[in-house]
């Protein structure tokens, strides 16, 4: 009798654990998404001047930043905010995706961008095609070890010539690093293949028989084929437990518009 209650006891002890057992064999635990499939990052620039592409956009500014990606696809996030009242306010989004062949590196994407000072009320869910301030732009580009080549095209939004056509403003960019001097360097070349979009805006001058009015035609990028960047970075990268503390210093100049400008800035990058 006490063999039977001792077994009876010993079954009721084991039978949760053998329960258990069986529901862990019957629904396996299923990880759609790994967790380390995904990389982050958030990042903050201090510049000295915001220049970009050849074009002045600015003084002193904050430059906000945020990346997540996943087997080669990726959603980052770029803001503007110039210390400047009148300097005017940018949010960009990137959806790319980037992949690996052998030594090569291609990567496609298309960014949004959108500023003040385009529309008078500044909004930023106006998408009239016409008018709205945001720019569609298209990207295609190779990356090997010793160069970056990357093509990017307006395709939808505030990109039109001076006559009104779609201006599909176009800029090409060489990029080719080395290292020298315990430093980073970045040696940049921009052009614009075509006239890009463009506006009139018009000016009085004294003349022999009274005022005349002057014409004035500016372009974004420029009015034909251009040399719009020629510049060359360096960078410090530091490191403080889990930042990334780049310092970098960088000649920009614009041989379109004769225009040249010396930068220096501090980025802040979480990993």
């Amino acid at each position: 009798m006490k063999k039977m209650i001792s077994l009876a006891l010993m079954a009721i002890t084991l039978l949760p654990t053998a329960t258990l057992a069986q529901e862990e064999q019957e629904t396996p635990e299923i990880e759609l998404v790994k967790e380390s499939d995904f990389k982050a990052y958030v990042q903050a620039d201090l510049i000295s001047h915001y220049m970009w592409r050849g074009i002045d956009m600015g003084g002193i500014s904050i430059q906000p930043q945020a990346g997540i990606s996943w087997k080669g696809l990726s959603l980052t996030a770029f803001g503007n905010a110039g210390f400047d009242k009148d300097d005017p306010q940018e949010f960009d989004l990137t959806l790319g995706y980037a992949k690996s062949f052998g030594k090569w590196d291609l990567n496609v994407g298309i960014t949004d961008y959108w500023a003040t000072g385009t529309d008078p009320e500044n909004r930023y869910f106006y998408y009239n095609e016409k008018e709205t301030p945001h720019q569609l732009e298209a990207n295609l580009g190779f990356t090997c070890q010793y160069f970056s080549l990357q093509a990017y095209t307006m395709f939808w939004g505030n990109d039109f010539k001076i006559n009104g056509d779609r201006a599909y403003s176009t800029y090409l960019e060489l990029s080719v690093p080395f290292r020298a001097g315990g430093l980073d360097w970045d040696a940049r070349i921009g052009v614009t293949p075509m006239e890009s979009a463009g506006y009139v805006t018009y000016h009085t001058e004294q003349g022999l028989q009274g005022d005349i009015e002057i014409e004035d035609r500016h372009y974004f990028y420029g009015e034909g084929f251009t040399c719009n960047v020629a510049s060359i970075r360096a960078t410090k990268n530091l490191q403080y437990k889990n930042l990334r503390l780049p310092v970098f210093a960088e000649i920009h100049t614009n041989p379109y518009l004769k225009k040249a400008n010396f930068m220096v800035g501090i980025s802040v990058i979480t990993f």
